[in-house]
């Protein structure tokens, strides 16, 4: 009897840990396809990433054979660089040396956004968030924000923020796991190498860290973001003499954008009402016959994209780590709404994707336990104009 039982105790654990990988890669392989067929024949265009990860694999900072219709490449000393941090370059770095130039960026973005969406359920798993309310928010995150419409895009830009949501992730399943502060530290600087404001998402780490372990924690954290950077460091001084500069300070922007950067400069106190109404207010555009409406190109309300946020508002700021959550947000934001650009061609406000996670755990928090009908009702609004969105962006060309 005893024996037996054992034998069962021992088979309830191997299942649960085949469940453990096997869910999240069949999480991979389900939103993957959808992705995929979402796009099926995307622009093979705009990959600056693909010519910098094959300039690091000649032993160059600069790039060369990048098409003449490139755009957002700095000219310094006759030679051509990319000003956005490396990272997603160097995430490319095993694709390129395979299929060099002709590498397939979008789809190497559809791939990395669906390993973000297992990693969401690996989060909120370690959150203790379980059943449907897991899926739901999976879900949620998958198909009901611009994650889906900047993962099959898969451009430059875009790539950018999914390969930062991936460090990011991953800083918060760590945190909510081992905690291993350096680490948090190291995933957090990789993020940002990806989408420099995520940088400020440290505030979180940074104060949960010194409430759960003291001073220790987040000096073992600081070490740990130091290493990213100083490698940022040294490919600034590399590129352009100074550890410093970044390049946005020699870039040559589209015509578009020239007369606001003459006027007020690249970050200025000027632009933070468009980003406000783009983020908060921009609805999209109408058209005189059917369907009536399509998706603006310079964005649109996160309230419309993703009508869930809403739930974001009912967490509870008498729990500090809201308080944390709240104002990593903010700061996370904040270097974004004094940049010129709103994000130029997008569906919704891509650069929400920089504080998506964070935003997500607020979600959680303000659902609470039970599943409402209200909430699968938002949920589903969320799914179907992200749904929309994907199909006009790519009928539109974008």
């Amino acid at each position: 009897m005893n024996q037996a039982i054992t034998a069962l105790k021992q088979k309830m654990i191997s299942d649960r840990r085949w469940a453990h990988f096997a869910i999240p890669l069949l999480i991979v392989g389900i939103v993957f396809a959808i992705y995929y067929l979402s796009n099926s024949t995307p622009n093979d265009w705009y990959k600056h990433y693909v010519y910098q990860a094959q300039a690091f694999l000649d032993g160059r900072a600069d790039l060369q054979g990048v098409p003449g219709y490139y755009q957002d490449l700095v000219n310094y000393n006759g030679k051509y660089f990319l000003a956005s941090p490396p990272v997603p370059a160097l995430v490319l770095l095993p694709a390129v040396a395979i299929w060099g130039t002709g590498t397939d960026e979008v789809r190497i973005c559809m791939l990395m956004a669906a390993i973000n969406v297992a990693l969401i359920w690996i989060l909120l798993g370690r959150m203790n968030v379980k059943g449907w309310k897991r899926s739901l928010l999976t879900i949620l995150f998958g198909f009901g924000t611009v994650h889906w419409q900047v993962a099959i895009t898969g451009t430059t830009w875009f790539f950018a923020e999914i390969v930062a949501v991936f460090f990011l992730l991953l800083c918060l399943i760590e945190y909510f796991g081992r905690k291993r502060a350096a680490l948090i530290g190291l995933l957090l600087g990789l993020a940002a190498l990806s989408r420099l404001p995520v940088v400020v998402g440290g505030i979180f780490f940074l104060a949960m860290l010194y409430k759960n372990g003291g001073i220790r924690s987040p000096l073992k954290f600081i070490i740990g973001l130091a290493l990213p950077l100083a490698f940022y460091g040294y490919f600034n001084y590399a590129r352009f003499g100074n550890p410093f500069q970044t390049g946005y300070e020699f870039h040559s922007y589209s015509s578009y954008f020239a007369a606001d950067i003459d006027k007020y400069g690249m970050f200025s106190l000027n632009y933070i009402p468009k980003h406000l109404y783009t983020l908060l207010l921009m609805p999209p555009q109408y058209l005189s016959d059917f369907p009536f409406f399509k998706p603006s190109p310079e964005g649109m309300s996160i309230l419309l994209t993703t009508p869930a946020v809403l739930y974001a508002v009912k967490a509870r700021l008498s729990e500090s780590a809201n308080r944390w959550l709240l104002l990593s947000i903010a700061g996370i934001l904040l270097p974004t709404i004094l940049w010129f650009s709103t994000g130029w061609v997008q569906f919704g406000y891509r650069y929400s994707l920089d504080f998506m996670p964070f935003l997500m755990m607020l979600i959680v928090a303000g659902m609470g336990s039970r599943i409402s009908k209200k909430m699968i009702v938002l949920i589903v609004m969320s799914v179907a104009v992200n749904l929309w969105g994907a199909l006009w962006s790519v009928h539109l060309g974008w």
